[in-house]
């Protein structure tokens, strides 16, 4: 009785690195949407958008998979293949053609 004994743990300080450090945009809320109901786009849209980042804003391509009068929810990749959804506001968002280099 009486013993300290630390057992093994199978999530590695890496596993917890990842987790913690992975970035996640920063979503419009709710209020700032501005619908109840939003449906799904019938076909998404090749956007680029400006996503906010706790660390930084950055431009990404992205689907438009819905969208509102003031905002726009997209779809997108970080470079470790994850995807990401985000509603971002609707003048940050431009269409552009599949193909189309970056500005």
């Amino acid at each position: 009785m009486g013993q300290n004994r630390r057992y093994g743990s199978d999530v590695t300080d890496l596993a917890i690195y990842e987790v913690v450090l992975r970035p996640r945009p920063i979503s419009l809320t709710p209020e700032e949407i501005g619908a109840a109901e939003i449906p799904p786009a019938p076909v998404p849209v090749d956007v680029a958008a400006w996503v906010r980042f706790p660390e930084a804003s950055v431009e990404v391509r992205a689907r438009a998979i819905a969208w509102t009068d003031r905002a726009v929810q997209i779809e997108f990749e970080l470079r470790d293949g994850e995807k990401r959804r985000a509603w971002v506001w609707a003048s940050a968002v431009r269409r552009v053609e599949p193909g189309e280099h970056r500005r």
